[in-house]
């Protein structure tokens, strides 16, 4: 006997409980780098607002793209150097240290084509002695540097006295502010082209990848092969070097030498790429995402001064982002290991 029941053809959708959202979209959604877009958003619309038109100005804008290319040089090479497991927390210093070391060949009538390797090879030379000192001394990343933020104060301090170097050719504010490539001052054009090439490294060469390895289990990535000990100092060459680079078009951007030129410089520095999403720990990060952070970096220091808000609560606000970023990142590690 056929059944009689009626075929009222497909079923209807459920009209109950919210709507799935597709795998792809909630893994994009739950990216680092997606909230970081969000959170530019939300800084600039605030800004706009809060300083009434002063910030789409073209002086403001390029004097922000020039602040964060200065921090973005640095935190490129800090990158590597925090994927590995390592940190350096004396480029501060080392910045004011090298800017000193070009400053005084710029008044003793060097010609600009002469002191500009220098302050490449006097920071990577300093790196190189931060990498000697943690890698052949033993001595933990954190301790060193510590201890070298110090020294090379000090260096700063005998080679200058009280005196202030203000003989700065003008063609460096004309190199890296004044001249542009499109929309973009020279010092901005020269980080991007810097972050891109270290992102290709990081992704495409060999060694780039082994830095990773380095960072997630160095014994493990030692009993395969990798020549670990190499590949640290040579981020922290590399680390000196962009900070030699960035002292250079710091002194483009206000060209003026100071015994406290770079004090607190490594707060940001540091700031923008855990806020990028690598992890102190080593092993996880990437150079988009310090890219992303260090545009939040610059923007908060642009607002404060746009909003008139009194210069130290920059300290605190990076202080916070760094507790923040550490945290969200070591919550997510928690529940990895967890799941």
């Amino acid at each position: 006997m056929k059944s009689s029941a009626l075929n009222l053809g497909p079923a209807a959708p459920a009209l109950h409980g919210p709507r799935r959202v597709p795998v792809a979209w909630r893994a994009l959604l739950a990216r680092r780098e997606t909230a970081l877009l969000g959170v530019i958003v939300l800084v600039v619309t605030a800004v706009s607002l809060g300083a009434h038109g002063g910030f789409w100005t073209r002086v403001n804008l390029d004097g922000l793209m020039v602040t964060c290319a200065i921090t973005a040089v640095p935190a490129a090479g800090m990158t590597l150097v925090i994927l590995t497991g390592g940190i350096d927390a004396s480029i501060g210093s080392m910045l004011g240290l090298v800017s000193a070391i070009g400053g005084l060949l710029f008044v003793a009538g060097w010609p600009v084509a002469a002191v500009v390797p220098v302050f490449l090879l006097a920071g990577a030379a300093l790196g190189w002695i931060n990498g000697l000192i943690i890698l052949c001394g033993r001595v933990p990343p954190i301790v060193c540097t510590l201890g070298t933020l110090s020294i090379f104060r000090m260096g700063v301090f005998l080679m200058m006295g009280s005196e202030w170097i203000t003989a700065l050719p003008p063609g460096l504010t004309r190199f890296f502010v004044a001249d542009h490539l499109g929309p973009l001052p020279g010092a901005a054009v020269i980080a991007l082209v810097i972050m891109a090439a270290l992102a290709a490294f990081l992704r495409v060469h060999r060694t780039g990848r082994r830095l990773f390895a380095i960072g997630n289990n160095e014994e493990a990535a030692r009993l395969v092969g990798i020549p670990v000990r190499r590949l640290r100092w040579m981020t922290y060459t590399i680390l000196g070097a962009c900070v030699g680079l960035g002292a250079l078009m710091r002194l483009g951007q206000s060209p003026i030498v100071q015994t406290t030129t770079g004090s607190g410089f490594e707060l940001g520095v540091i700031a923008a790429v855990v806020l990028g999403g690598t992890e102190l720990s080593g092993g996880r990060g990437g150079m988009f995402g310090t890219f992303l952070g260090t545009l939040v970096v610059g923007l908060v220091g642009d607002a404060i001064v746009l909003m008139h808000i009194q210069p130290f609560w920059s300290g605190v606000v990076l202080g916070s982002i760094i507790l923040a970023s550490v945290g969200l990142n070591e919550g997510r590690r928690a529940r990895q290991v967890v799941s």
